[in-house]
């Protein structure tokens, strides 16, 4: 049994449950479709054993125990008709892989004709994909397909003319018997992909407008290091020119010389990841790490504004999984964000406190306070819409993507008044271990 869309089901037809009107059709199709009338989405069940057909009556939606609408069992002619009408690509094939039946869904998607699919190899269509049905199905039971495993599978699909295309592929059994034919629900995720890459495109021309943005206060950052390893170089040329060499002192130099190139390429290290386009590169991270390095990035604009920055990270946080970078983006934008709401005259209490704890078992939590000059209740519902700033020379887009990012990394973001003045802003991560499949599946 597979759910291929909110209200799709599609089981297998064993032979004591086709009726006689079926039992005469030619139709290749070894299973029935079921439709759900009810509009919520329904989801599949933890995998067990799937029941009896005609004992399966209703179908839970959103795990919230509220029962779906009845499944409607439709007949041969309502069967072919929505098989042809649904938007993406069934095909059924045997234990050696031969496609023995496909929708027109999978012709317009692969360009092939029913002809040209029939008894053609799923490998043909779908290269990528290890379609060893025994390996696949393990347990050798037909079971529901339980969506916290990753059952759907991201791979590059075929078509006829060559050309290659994401698509989210589901594969099932369609019964219990060895070697029973198999279901591939195939996807076209080409438009996911794209507006991924727009965001990732807009994620990065947001952090190159920061750091332009940043440009005095991080020439101030690299200057630094630079000024010390001139003065440092100085001070050694004189050393050697004395007679006798001091050399205790030169070696002191030297170990000077050492450090100060090492804050420097940590200051362009930083500059360069945050400028660095390319693709979503998900790992488990230190989150300590993350905030640090923002931290040190805004070291001398946190200066020259007179801000104090006060860090507190959980001892022992688990690891969280996501982009570096992206995450990165969402600390620096909030930082930011709290820099400037205590950029006016007569801000006595200039300071940022940054927190990281523990929230729950799965998810750690982030907070940005500052002490600015705080958010107004009509704005609380427009902070995270695009192109919304309270900023007279600010783009609207920070918070917006911020949000996209956190999203997309499995948690939330939020924001409301700190008591003592000013905004607080939080946002939650999932640990690593939970992270990993909620980035896989977003879009």
């Amino acid at each position: 049994m597979t759910t291929v869309s909110p209200n799709v089901i599609i089981a297998a037809t064993k032979p004591d449950t086709v009726s006689s009107r079926q039992r005469r059709s030619t139709t290749p199709w070894p299973f029935r479709v079921l439709f759900s009338i009810n509009e919520t989405r329904s989801k599949a069940r933890p995998a067990q054993e799937l029941p009896e057909l005609q004992e399966l009556q209703e179908v839970k939606s959103n795990g919230s125990g509220e029962q779906g609408g009845p499944l409607q069992d439709l007949d041969n002619d309502q069967f072919k008709c929505a098989l042809e009408l649904l938007p993406f690509a069934i095909l059924t094939s045997n234990p050696d892989n031969e496609i023995l039946a496909a929708n027109m869904g999978a012709q317009k998607l692969f360009g092939y004709s029913q002809i040209e699919l029939l008894g053609e190899s799923v490998n043909t269509l779908i290269p990528g994909l290890a379609y060893d049905v025994e390996a696949t199905l393990a347990d050798n039971r037909f079971r529901l397909p339980d969506p916290s495993v990753g059952g759907a599978r991201d791979l590059v699909a075929r078509r006829k003319d060559g050309t290659q295309f994401p698509a989210e592929i589901t594969v099932n059994r369609l019964s219990s018997e060895q070697h029973a034919p198999t279901l591939t629900v195939v996807i076209d995720r080409t438009e996911r992909y794209e507006l991924q890459r727009h965001r990732q495109e807009l994620a990065h021309l947001t952090r190159i407008s920061t750091l332009g943005e940043l440009a005095g206060s991080l020439a101030h950052e690299l200057n630094q290091p630079l000024t010390a390893i001139l003065s440092n170089v100085q001070a050694a040329q004189r050393f050697l020119n004395a007679q006798p060499i001091d050399l205790d002192e030169v070696r002191e130099i030297l170990v000077d010389l050492v450090d100060d190139n090492q804050r420097a390429s940590e200051v362009i290290r930083r500059i360069r990841a945050l400028v660095k386009k390319g693709e979503l590169e998900a790992a488990p991270l230190d989150l300590s790490g993350v905030v640090g390095d923002v931290v040190l990035l805004l070291h001398s604009d946190a200066i020259v504004r007179g801000i104090r920055v006060f860090v507190n990270i959980a001892p022992d946080l688990p690891p969280v999984f996501g982009d570096r970078v992206q995450l990165q983006q969402v600390v620096l934008n909030l930082m930011l964000n709290a820099f400037d709401a205590m950029d006016r005259e007569g801000q006595q209490i200039r300071e940022v406190i940054i927190d990281a704890t523990l929230d729950t078992k799965a998810l750690l939590r982030v907070a940005v306070i500052d002490r600015g000059t705080g958010l107004e209740d009509n704005m609380m519902d427009k902070l995270f819409v695009p192109f919304f700033t309270s900023k007279r020379d600010g783009l609207g887009l920070g918070l917006s993507i911020s949000r996209s990012i956190v999203e997309m990394h499995g948690g939330r973001i939020w924001a409301q008044s700190n008591p003592q003045g000013g905004a607080a802003f939080y946002f939650t991560l999932p640990v690593a271990s939970a992270a990993a499949l909620q980035l896989r599946n977003q879009p």
